[in-house]
């Protein structure tokens, strides 16, 4: 079992998920959640980085309006992997 301290320790702060989403050129990141899930992030500007919380938006390619929005606790985010970029098309 984790103490408390130890859990604190682990969290992703999100001045750290700033710097990435803020990169440029953008690389694409994929998200590791304690639940074993991951959250990929293609398109930095569908993010929205609260103190406690990401929002990270849903949309086609070319629309303007989001199809739905995913909310992640910053406390449940494990651990950012970058990806390739995808191909320009």
């Amino acid at each position: 079992m984790v103490s408390n301290d130890a859990a604190i320790m682990s969290r992703m702060a999100p001045e750290i998920l700033a710097v990435e989403l803020d990169r440029e050129p953008f690389i694409p990141l994929r998200l590791h959640l304690t639940d074993e899930r991951t959250l990929d992030i293609s398109n930095p500007g569908l993010c929205f980085i609260a103190r406690m919380g990401l929002y990270a938006f849903r949309a086609r390619p070319h629309e303007a309006l989001a199809e739905d929005v995913q909310v992640v606790s910053v406390s449940h985010i494990v651990s950012v992997e970058t990806l390739s970029p995808a191909a320009p098309r």
